[in-house]
């Protein structure tokens, strides 16, 4: 998803996120009103954010980029 497409999907009050492993497993987030990706929880393994991350998504304002 490009710049402008993520821009249009938080002004309509969704929330972005999606995964990364530097430097730990994580999930990373962003909202209307931040430019940037922002750190939304840390996990000791892939297995336990990989789980996190499909229970957010759950949420009918929650998406992966």
């Amino acid at each position: 998803m490009d710049l402008n497409s993520q821009n249009k999907v938080l002004k309509a009050g969704f929330m972005l996120i999606r995964k990364d492993d530097q430097p730990t497993p994580r999930i990373k987030y962003k909202q209307f009103g931040f430019s940037e990706w922002r750190t939304f929880e840390k996990f000791d393994t892939k297995a336990a954010r990989d789980r996190r991350f499909k229970d957010l998504l759950h949420d009918s304002t929650i998406i992966e980029d």
